[in-house]
Formats: structure tokens, sequence, C-alpha cells
């Protein structure tokens, strides 16, 4: 059987799955679509080949969260699916129907090559090797695929009958984790990341989907169960390609021009203090009022090469704090230092999200106090989160939503746009960690009209250094911060229950 007859039946059979349930694949394809933005954090003119693109159901998607700023290459395997895609007239996509996978599309032209449910079948190392060629180098691929371990898929392709009962075509395999991630080295590709991924069965009842979604970040990442999820993210680089992606201006709104002070409280970060900065100017050089570097007692050269950098730009600043240490410390001194109209703080390793930021931007724009970056909103993307951070994250904002009535998924992430006087009238009694619970609780319970913005969650790289923050230690600082802010607020309410003319002192 040849790879394009494989093709042709998995990309039929996968237009039968998602058109059987009309209530939630609109839901999960938008997902995944989000998942191609985040994962590799797309930039404007990127490139981008979807393979087996059917009639256009998960493209509709991918241009819609790219905002059309990116061509598509819609590959079609079966004419009369490629028919209806091109009556879609979806913008800056480009529908080709492919006869012959291995010559029909250009080597070497690709940033991006993903797809869905395309590439379980017998043939999927030949696949790999062409989707290899078709890269450009650097470039990086991203698919879901059915996971052998779930129970659904392993009934499916171990019992016989039950696969031809479910329509399933003779090609189809379920994917094993490492023997793919071996396939995928052979080919060539590196820094091979395959994730057991989304364990909300399509269907579930639409009404639950979202309730579904919340406890699924828990269960995606919990031992044991998460090697039960139905699908698997199968993430993979080519090698080569610019040690740095080429600049684009994401900085689209003039009111926002030399609006923002960056707040950056850096503990031994000095190989990711430069990458940060050039980023940041990079994409968002109009909107730069400064960069405050709060060098944190770092015991490395992060106050070396801040002033290395200071002689280039002067835009940069540099804070040293004297002992003791703490992100809750240098959070507040960066904050009493920032001069800008709005101040935006964020942690020196957000090196891969920032062309995520123009969420946060775009959101002041229209007239907000202020942004947050959420890792768990409903169009968010987590790749290796740590279990017990997430367990003790989700507990902590069940108790902000419970005790403080809110409706808020994740104000805890330092990665905030705000109002400058906010932040520089916020009273931060926290010394470390939960500093980053303060700074998002505190001015939502003041009545400030605060959004949260989806982000992406990926695990330090080995060249990013290691994160000092443990959950054992920073735990009981982050309840500590939340019954104190119910503390003074039960307290602001007793003060505001008394009578207007009785003085402070008689009180009873």
């Amino acid at each position: 059987m040849s790879i394009e007859r494989n093709l042709r039946e998995m990309e039929l059979q996968r237009e039968k799955y998602w058109l059987r349930y009309p209530h939630t694949s609109p839901l999960k394809l938008r997902w995944r679509a989000i998942a191609v933005r985040h994962c590799f954090h797309v930039l404007p003119g990127e490139s981008i080949l979807e393979l087996g693109a059917g009639s256009g159901l998960w493209t509709e998607h991918l241009t819609e969260v790219l905002r059309g700023e990116n061509p598509i290459t819609a590959a079609v395997l079966n004419a009369c699916l490629a028919d209806q895609a091109l009556e879609k007239h979806l913008p800056n996509v480009t529908v080709a129907r492919l006869q012959d996978f291995g010559s029909d599309l250009p080597e070497g032209s690709f940033d991006y090559i993903v797809g869905t449910a395309i590439l379980s079948h017998n043939r999927y190392e030949q696949n790999l090797r062409a989707l290899h060629r078709f890269l450009k180098p650097g470039g990086q691929i991203l698919f879901f695929e059915a996971n052998h371990w779930n129970p659904q898929v392993f009934a499916k392709n171990v019992i016989p009958g039950v696969g031809k009962w479910a329509g399933q075509p003779d090609c189809q395999i379920a994917m094993k984790k490492y023997k793919l991630m071996q396939a995928a080295s052979r080919q060539g590709f590196t820094q091979i990341e395959i994730t057991p991924f989304d364990i909300v069965h399509p269907r579930i009842p639409r009404a639950l989907i979202h309730a579904s979604q919340s406890l699924s970040y828990v269960v995606e990442h919990a031992p044991g169960i998460k090697e039960l999820c139905g699908t698997l993210y199968i993430w993979a680089k080519k090698p080569g390609g610019p040690e740095r992606r080429s600049g684009v201006n994401l900085a689209a709104r003039p009111e926002l021009f030399g609006s923002t002070s960056v707040v950056v409280p850096c503990h031994n970060e000095e190989m990711n203090v430069p990458r940060l900065v050039e980023g940041l100017l990079g994409l968002y050089g109009p909107y730069i009022h400064e960069i405050v570097i709060v060098n944190d007692n770092s015991t490395d050269r992060t106050a070396v090469v801040t002033r290395e950098i200071m002689t280039k730009e002067p835009r940069i600043r540099l804070l040293d704090r004297e002992p003791p240490n703490g992100v809750g410390r240098a959070l507040r001194d960066g904050f009493s230092a920032a001069t800008g109209r709005y101040i935006l703080a964020m942690d020196c390793d957000f090196l891969y999200i920032l062309p995520e930021l123009r969420d946060l931007f775009d959101s002041i724009a229209r007239g907000k106090d202020g942004a947050m970056g959420s890792r768990f909103s409903y169009e968010s993307i987590l790749v290796n989160y740590p279990f017990p951070k997430i367990l003790c994250n989700r507990l902590f904002h069940l108790l902000v939503n419970l005790l403080c009535r809110l409706h808020v998924r994740d104000l805890s992430n330092n990665l905030k746009l705000f109002r400058a006087e906010i932040l520089r009238n916020l009273n931060i009694d926290q010394p470390g960690f939960a500093a980053n619970a303060e700074t998002g609780l505190k001015p939502l319970l003041a009545g400030y009209d605060i959004e949260e913005v989806p982000i992406s969650w990926i695990n330090r790289s080995i060249d990013m250094g290691s994160s000092s923050f443990k959950v054992l230690k920073v735990a009981p600082g982050y309840l500590l911060a939340l019954l104190n802010v119910l503390r003074r607020k039960r307290i602001s309410r007793s003060e505001a229950a008394l009578p207007k003319h009785q003085p402070v002192g008689e009180r009873r």
C-alpha cells in the first residue's frame, strides 16, 4: 500500500470523525489550532503546511487563530475534499491537491508543518522523512495523533474486529511514544517532545466541556493517568536555521508608543538577559519606554552583562538590590523605579512567549486597566508542567474564587501589564514568589478592570538555567498572602460600617 493511499484513507476517516461530533469538534479543533500558535509562537509571515487538510475544518481555525497573517498551504489528498476546501475561500490559504506526496510539495519551503489524526498509519516513518525534507532548516512539526495506551484506542488496535467495526482504515495504527521518538530521531529530527494530550472525550455534552477541560489540566499531568490521554502531542525540530528569528515589528498600536516600562526581577540570569532585551526591543521596540533589570543579588554576571547592554541601548536600566533577596522585594523596588505610563512585569525566562505579549498590549489598547497572562485559561497550552505545581496552583485558585467571590483562572503568574499607578501604589507584603499572587489579587479586589489573556507554559530548556521556584518552600507564602488579603478586606468592611462621625479611637 502506497503512502498516498494511506494518507487518503486517513484523511477521509478523520473528516468523518470530526463531523460525527458537531457539538464538541469545533472546540477541540480550536484548542489544537491555539496549540499551534502557542507552541511555535508563530510570527506574522511564517509559512505553514497543513498535511491532510481535508475540507478545511481545522484550516478555518488555524487561519482565525493566526489572524490570517501566515501563508497556509492546505495539502489535501482527496479531490472531493479539496473542492470543499476551495469553496471556503479562507484568507491567506492555498489549497494544494496532492497526488504524489513525495514530489508535489517543494523541499525546504515551510517554517512549520502541522496535522491532526493523519500521521498514525503504518508508513509513518516514511511520512516523517518527507516532512523533514519539506521543512526549512530550523523548521518544526506539530501533530496530534492517537495514543496507543488510551483504552479506547488500544481496543481498536489490539482486539480483532473492533477497529474495523469502528470504521478505522486498515493502515491506521496507534502511536507508541518511545517508538515514535526513535523513528523521528532516525529521520533527523531533534528536540523531540511527545506528550500525552487531551483527555476530554468528544462525546461529552457541550455544556460540560469547559468544566471538563478545567479538570483535565490536572488529570493530563497526573503521573500514570496522563499516559491514558487519547492523543499524543508530537513536536520536533529540523536542525539548522538561524540562531535568532527574523525580527517582526508587533507594535501596531500608536497610542502605546513609548508607554511601557518593563520590570524584570533577575537572580542569576546572565544567560537570559541579553536574549530577553533583544527580543523585547525587536518585537515591541516602539512600545518600550525602558527596561528595568532588577538584579536581585545575583552571584553570576547578570549585572555585568546588563551594563554591557546599557552602553549600546539607553533604554536599559540596572537596579542593583541589597540583601535580602526575594521576588517580592525585587518587584516592589522595580515598580517604584519605573517611569512609564504602563508597567509590564515579567520573568527573565519568558523568552519563548514574547510573541504572545501583543495580546496583553491589545487588551490595554481596548481600554482595560490591566492584563494578566493566564496559563490556565480555556485557550492556554501547557507542556510538561510539573504535577505538584499544577495541583497547588489549582487548589490555590479554587480557594481564591471561593473566598474572594471571584472567577479568575490564573492570577499568580508574573506576566502582567497594568497601568503604572496600580503597581506603584500596590502594597506588596510577601518577600518571595507569593508576591505574584498579590499583584494579581489586590488589583482585582480593588475593582480594577483586569483581563486574563491566554499564554503558554513550556518547561525551561537547559540553556535557560534552572528555576529557583520550589513548591513546598513557596506554597505557605501564597496561602499567607491570601489570608492577609482576606483579613484586610474584612477590616476595611468593618471600618466602612462604623458611623461616619465616630472617631477611630472610640471604636468598641
